[in-house]
């Protein structure tokens, strides 16, 4: 059977705006008709800016592909119908937007968003107008997603922006200023200056306070309160009452760590503790201390139980001197829960990201923690007591010092 293929032309919607007012919230994806592979769209929307005043649309010519597309072929009537759906639903998505009907634009922009899931321009439009209607969550949500799709440059900027608004909202000001710096590395603007007048360019989030602390434990039976498996069924093991026991129960096969040889290999140990009979886990990074005892790192959670949609997390340590440093890749792979279309729970992608915290050995007091979306030019490394940050517009330097911060 011929794969069915469709070409849209979908002229701009334009704002009627000057190059550096604020970035419109815009997406870029692929509508798919009814029964149809993927279409290819060349298009751009914009609801308005939460400082603006509602734009006036117009029409320009259409925005060329950067790769050939298949030859076209007549639409079929389902497709020619599934296709007039998802032009409609964005047009009544962006009046309601500008004319600041918050709830009928997120309806309108879902039922684009019914015809083809995965376009980016709808999930961004939708989580602007849940930003602005104050469900932050969802609107965050969107954001996310839509960056996982749009390839443009200029439209991962607006997104970007939007991100950052949506941070400042939150109380957040250095994970809105990472976003406006990426949203600046994109595609730089008045906006953007304006966001990151007298702070830095770095598209790195970095965090000196706030950041949990390792938990110091003396013993295996509190190693095991963190870090064994939780039994909820009937016939769990009993209350451990010695170390060997507990020991036992961390080290064995029940125990659930990451290594094929738990407590015997190298350390630190990642234990990814399981919760009730879900595909999800909370990642606890242990590192055994002399004489005795340990330092447990929270390593985050990871999992695959599609309500949580915590998408996959790869945790691992090491010990760098008198610093023990943790490191994270997250996978955006099901990190965006995309509600229950026909009962069915889903996730979407979301944006990748690495994580690299670093610890005080003797107190296990967190010293920095560094944060930035995978793929981007950043080189972190450990040189003469400061970590060293460089790449992607940053050039930080931080005291290796617990008590520093």
């Amino acid at each position: 059977m011929v794969p069915l293929v469709i070409i849209i032309a979908a002229a701009w919607v334009v704002a009627g705006c000057r190059r550096d007012d604020p970035p419109r919230p815009t997406a870029e994806g692929v509508p798919a008709a009814a029964a149809s592979s993927a279409a290819a769209v060349a298009s751009a929307s914009s609801g308005a800016p939460l400082s603006s005043s509602a734009p006036t649309a117009s029409s320009s010519a259409p925005m060329a592909s950067s790769a050939a597309p298949p030859a076209a072929r007549p639409l079929t009537e389902k497709e020619k119908q599934a296709l007039a759906a998802y032009k409609a639903a964005l047009a009544r998505g962006r009046l309601a937007t500008r004319e600041r009907r918050y709830p009928a634009a997120i309806q309108a922009f879902t039922d684009a968003l019914a015809v083809a899931p995965a376009d980016a321009r709808a999930l961004a439009e939708r989580g602007f107008a849940r930003l602005s209607d104050g469900d932050t969550d969802a609107a965050e949500g969107d954001f996310t997603a839509a960056l996982a799709g749009a390839g443009d440059p200029e439209l991962r900027s607006q997104i970007w922006f939007n991100l950052g608004l949506l941070r400042d909202m939150a109380k957040d000001p250095e994970a809105a200023r990472v976003a406006y710096a990426n949203a600046h590395a994109l595609k730089p603007s008045a906006a953007t200056r304006g966001k990151l007048a007298g702070r830095s360019l770095c598209a790195v989030e970095i965090r000196t306070s706030g950041i949990e602390d390792a938990v110091i434990v003396p013993s295996w039976r509190e190693l095991l309160a963190l870090v064994g498996p939780d039994r909820e069924e009937p016939g769990a093991p009993p209350e451990v009452t010695s170390e060997a026991a507990a020991r036992a129960r961390v080290c064995g096969p029940d125990g659930m760590s990451v290594s094929s040889r738990p407590c015997t290999g190298d350390p630190p140990w990642v234990f990814p503790r399981s919760y009730a009979s879900y595909t999800y886990f909370h990642n606890h990074v242990v590192f055994p201390r002399k004489p005795a005892g340990f330092a447990v790192v929270d390593g985050g959670h990871s999992g695959g139980w599609p309500a949580r949609c915590q998408g996959i997390r790869g945790v691992s340590g090491s010990v760098e001197g008198s610093l023990l440093v943790v490191d994270a890749e997250f996978s955006g792979a099901g990190a965006v829960f995309d509600g229950e279309p026909n009962d069915e729970q889903r996730c979407r992608d979301g944006v990748s990201h690495r994580e690299r915290t670093f610890y005080d050995a003797r107190t296990g007091r967190a010293i920095v923690a560094l944060r930035w979306p995978e793929g981007s030019a950043v080189d972190v490394k450990v040189e003469g007591g400061h970590v060293v940050v460089t790449g992607a517009a940053c050039n930080e330097r931080f005291r290796l010092d617990a008590h520093a911060r």
